[in-house]
């Protein structure tokens, strides 16, 4: 896409143009007079005339670049009082601090995408700043909380790259300090693991992951590949892709950072299933010893179930949402395994349509589970409320779409067409993608179900809706 930056920049450029062929031509006025007959003379005269058309010609094509950007689009997210409200003021916050870094690593990032698609120079300006603040800020607590919101400033600085944007002297930082980040974790800090003492470093725990082989008594999800894992390989992979062809790694960080792939296409080989209908699941049976999935043979939420598992239970459809950019970042880092990356995409294009997502007449919703299943989750868990609500009942999870990244799959235009024009929600709806709501603490414009009324879930609706209609894994 060609932007206004970028635009601006070739004017300017233009303009300087213009100034050396000027005073190119009163220097050649100068000589001329003493020289007028000589053929260097006429030479230079035909140069400089030949200079003024090209210099027409490139003033003609900008002119007309612009026009055409401006007339294919005449209004920008970032001038709508919504997005003032919501983007530009969750924007302002310290977002990176522990009450707030999960939530934002989620609600931010259709909005960020959607600056640089559309080429909107405020929006990007306001995310540019965040991050320019954020990278000399300390991490917050918990590991998943920092894999989030650094995963959303590798987007932003993969999306500078991928659009053509200059990488400034915060951006370098930033990308130094992430690779430190990467470093540590792979190698030195702890990694927890269930039921036992925790390793040094995350490749030894993936080891042990990936021995594949359940002891008895263990449990099913003992050896199960985490978000927190999968976050930590799009990190990877988003610096790969950065700091291709660039003296910025050092030769220990390539070979770190081929080392980390490495791992990840095992891990996608070993646990990701190709189904007969064409879709793909990540993980099957894995959770259903897990204290969320326990329950999800039941389909009616009541009082003192009991637990009922479904043997070979896929991962939720809240959790998967982060897929489609996950795979988009593992694709774009790795050249050498794009067919393998290219089918699985595609495969979970087809699992959303065909499983995930459904259309109702009064708008749409998700199954609770990734295979199709819409049984309970998180029955009686920590952070669900009490009372009533015990529990994420069928489609209960179809709230997560106010926030969810399907939108970067194949396949979705018309979903995500219908689910823009679903607002304002019913009640119906509404009561449905509040479902128990969470006990934890959170920044007041990502609560529920202000979130969903305010005008922020609309907004990001409607940007959703326009990433669909033109999202391809190859112009991710």
């Amino acid at each position: 896409m060609y932007c206004k930056f970028e635009l601006h920049s070739n004017i300017t450029r233009l303009k300087e143009i213009y100034t050396l062929i000027m005073i190119s031509e009163s220097k050649s006025k100068a000589k001329s007079t003493k020289y007028f007959r000589c053929n260097s003379c006429i030479m230079r005269h035909f140069r400089l005339k030949i200079g003024y058309l090209l210099f027409m010609f490139f003033w003609l094509f900008g002119f007309i670049n612009l026009f055409s950007q401006t007339s294919r689009r005449t209004h920008y997210a970032s001038e709508s009082i919504v997005w003032q409200k919501t983007v530009g003021t969750v924007l302002g916050e310290p977002l990176w601090k522990t009450r707030d870094a999960y939530d934002a690593g989620h609600f931010l990032m259709i909005p960020l995408h959607h600056a640089f698609i559309t080429a909107d120079s405020v929006a990007i300006y306001e995310f540019a700043k965040f991050f320019k603040n954020m990278g000399r800020s300390e991490l917050p607590e918990g590991q998943l909380n920092q894999v989030q919101i650094i995963y959303l400033s590798s987007q932003y600085i993969t999306l500078k790259k991928r659009y053509g944007y200059q990488l400034n002297t915060s951006d370098i930082f930033l990308i130094k300090r992430i690779l430190k980040f990467i470093n540590i974790k792979w190698f030195l800090d702890v990694a927890f693991q269930w039921d036992q003492l925790p390793f040094f470093g995350l490749k030894n725990r993936l080891e042990f992951a990936l021995e594949n082989v359940l002891v008895k008594d263990e449990t099913s999800y003992n050896r199960a590949v985490t978000d927190y894992e999968l976050f930590f390989f799009a990190i990877a992979s988003d610096i790969s892709f950065i700091t291709k062809n660039s003296s910025l790694l050092e030769v220990n960080d390539v070979e770190i950072l081929k080392n980390i792939n490495l791992y990840l296409i095992r891990i996608l080989n070993s646990r990701g299933i190709f189904t007969e209908y064409g879709g793909w699941v990540f993980q099957k049976g894995y959770w259903r010893d897990h204290s969320s999935y326990k329950y999800s043979g039941h389909l009616v939420l009541k009082e003192n179930l009991s637990i009922f598992k479904v043997e070979n239970i896929s991962e939720d459809s809240s959790h998967a949402h982060r897929w489609p950019l996950w795979i988009s970042s593992y694709y774009h880092a790795d050249s050498n395994n794009e067919n393998l990356l290219d089918k699985i995409y595609n495969a979970f294009s087809t699992q959303f349509v065909t499983k995930i997502g459904v259309k109702n007449q009064n708008g749409v919703l998700m199954n609770n589970f990734v295979d199709g299943h819409n049984g309970l989750y998180r029955y009686k868990y920590t952070t669900t409320g009490s009372g009533i609500s015990l529990g994420y009942g069928p489609y209960n999870l179809s709230g997560t779409l106010g926030i969810a990244w399907y939108c970067f799959l194949d396949g979705t235009e018309e979903f995500y067409k219908l689910y823009e024009n679903s607002y304002p929600l019913n009640n119906e709806i509404l009561k449905l993608y509040v479902g128990p709501n969470t006990t934890r603490v959170r920044n007041k414009l990502f609560k529920s179900p202000e979130f969903f009324t305010n005008g922020f879930a609309e907004l990001i609706a409607q940007q959703a809706s326009e990433i669909s209609s033109a999202n391809k894994l190859n112009n991710q």
